[in-house]
């Protein structure tokens, strides 16, 4: 059965004072927005302050309401996965993490297209440094022959001739 408020629920999970203050320094419409998610997703002490963390940044930096953002339909796709706990609270967080930092979602996004213009195939695997922290690509290859070894380098050194691989690079050098 859901809690009607915030002071329970944050009794029930023994949530600290600060992050109940926290919590309930906000508009009662922000509050409930968050107390419902919260709810469905179980939320702790550690989780639910990188919640509030995370929306008050959006928040500060686009305007509107905590609620608004708990609105998002990237959001909204994330609470409604038939999956598990941890699953949705994975999705969420990452639909909180595009909303909280634009640009390096849409940089992800470039990168993911132009892996796949690199077609290389299942053999490769191409990896970003964590945060696009640096300016190393790993690329991982696994083959069961020289053959197969052979046909990768090709398609390799073909990319790197059509200027494929710069593209990927010179997104790299944007972050």
């Amino acid at each position: 059965m859901p809690i009607s408020s915030v002071g329970l629920y944050a009794e029930q999970k023994r949530l600290s004072q600060a992050t109940l203050a926290r919590w309930q320094a906000w508009q009662a419409t922000d509050r409930q927005a968050l107390l419902t998610v919260a709810q469905e997703l179980r939320l702790g002490e550690n989780h639910l302050r990188d919640f509030l963390d995370w929306l008050e940044e959006i928040v500060l930096r686009d305007g509107g309401s905590i609620a608004a953002v708990l609105q998002q339909p990237a959001v909204r796709r994330a609470l409604k996965l038939g999956r598990s706990r941890n699953d949705k609270l994975k999705a969420v967080k990452d639909a909180l993490r595009r909303l909280r930092y634009p640009e390096i979602a849409r940089l992800e996004h470039e990168l993911q297209t132009c892996v796949k213009a690199l077609a290389l195939g299942p053999r490769v695997r191409v990896a970003f440094p964590p945060a696009f922290e640096g300016d190393e690509v790993t690329l991982e290859v696994r083959v069961k022959s020289t053959k197969d070894l052979d046909a990768v380098v090709a398609r390799i050194r073909q990319r790197l001739t059509d200027g494929t691989f710069q593209r990927l690079f010179d997104l790299l050098d944007e972050a």
